[in-house]
């Protein structure tokens, strides 16, 4: 059982760690790389709306990513569609930028995911209570 709950503790770490890693990233690119996207998405009226309005705080940053992120899902979104412009914009935006973008919160929906299948784990062979 000592061998168990040692493999338990290293793969919550190693879930955690990639996590908080992850989370270190995306405030990275929303303090740094944020300004050459928005520069790409000239067109893009609900991310130019939302700075002219609400500057250059840190939510404000963080929701513009989450913006350019819903938009540069595979699938069209509900936000591009009120906006025909857009579309060519996220179209032609550069792959160095998008992988900024992509990666990280891959990477942080997998470590979530996996959080909670150790959790289920951890309840199904004892090791919590």
């Amino acid at each position: 059982m000592t061998e168990t709950r040692l493999l338990y503790a290293a793969v919550v770490i190693s879930l955690f760690t990639v996590a908080i890693i992850n989370l270190a990233i995306m405030v990275f690119v929303g303090l740094f790389k944020l300004k050459e996207m928005e520069s790409h998405l000239k067109n893009c009226y609900l991310i130019q709306a939302y700075r002219r309005k609400n500057g250059y705080g840190f939510y404000s940053r963080r929701y513009r990513l989450n913006l350019i992120t819903a938009m540069l899902s595979k699938r069209p979104s509900l936000l591009l569609l009120d906006d025909p412009r857009a579309l060519e914009d996220i179209r032609c935006f550069p792959l160095h930028l998008r992988r900024w973008i992509e990666i990280p919160y891959r990477l942080n929906a997998c470590s979530f995911v996996g959080m909670f299948i150790v959790f289920g784990w951890g309840k199904y062979i004892g090791l919590l209570e």
